[in-house]
């Protein structure tokens, strides 16, 4: 399912001075269908609102928001990952999946099938507190694809954790996309993770945020890994050929 994403303007409006505040502009984006497209930009400028118009979570106002085959928020199809986990600490790793879908025959399997696949399955009986930060993530990676959405939403999903840890989450990713290959759309700070990662890179500029530079990825990476002769070269021609790319200009 490809969709266009055509925003001319998203304002928000300060409950203290009732200022209103431009926070995106000129977004106008097409996502092919299994692409797996990361957005890169400075902090603040819009990022999360434009995948929060994506998720259905806020509105889009009179923007444009088409999606081939039918409506993606009518129907649900899409799975969420947040900065944190967001785990309910009163239940079980099994029960945190459980909570996004039906009791039944075929979601039971699915689940068995996640916890499997994400190296939890022995796990499946603790509470959040008894397992690692990078377990809570997995969890909420499983609990995102419980539903098999079309489309996967990751706003900065590995943040603040080690490498090790961050590149055995990669692999976990990585691994489901290439046996059920949807469109994946990733927000991070971290330009070698995006193009390790990504099909595709959009830049960001600063807030109201409009795109500077629609980036498509050449490295092949073998390994699931940051440190990669191929990931730095991308990376240091990028940076070389746009200095201020990460602060939003080009």
């Amino acid at each position: 399912m490809d969709f266009h994403i055509n925003i001319k303007k998203k304002s928000f409006v300060s409950p203290h001075d009732k200022t209103s505040i431009d926070v995106l502009k000129n977004i106008n984006i097409k996502i092919k269908y299994k692409e797996f497209v990361c957005i890169v930009g400075p902090s603040g400028c819009g990022k999360t609102t434009l995948m929060n118009i994506i998720g259905g979570l806020i509105d889009a106002e009179d923007n444009k928001f088409n999606k081939e085959q039918g409506d993606l928020m009518a129907n649900g199809d899409y799975g969420y990952v947040f900065q944190t986990s967001r785990l309910l600490p009163w239940l079980t790793v099994k029960e945190n999946i459980e909570l996004v879908c039906e009791e039944n025959e075929e979601y039971i399997e699915r689940i068995e099938s996640l916890l499997s696949d994400f190296d939890l399955h022995e796990f499946k009986n603790y509470y959040p507190k008894s397992i690692s930060g990078g377990m809570r993530r997995k969890v909420s990676l499983a609990r995102a694809l419980i539903k098999k959405p079309q489309i996967l939403l990751m706003d900065e999903p590995f943040v603040s954790l080690d490498q090790p840890t961050a590149e055995n989450l990669y692999s976990v990713l990585i691994n489901y996309w290439k046996k059920n290959p949807i469109t994946i759309i990733l927000i991070t700070h971290n330009l070698k993770e995006a193009i390790l990662l990504g099909d595709r890179i959009i830049f960001f500029s600063k807030r109201p945020a409009s795109v500077v530079y629609d980036h498509k990825i050449k490295s092949k990476s073998k390994g699931i890994s940051t440190d990669n002769t191929e990931i730095q070269k991308e990376y240091d021609q990028l940076r070389k050929k746009f200095p201020s790319l990460l602060k939003g200009l080009i």
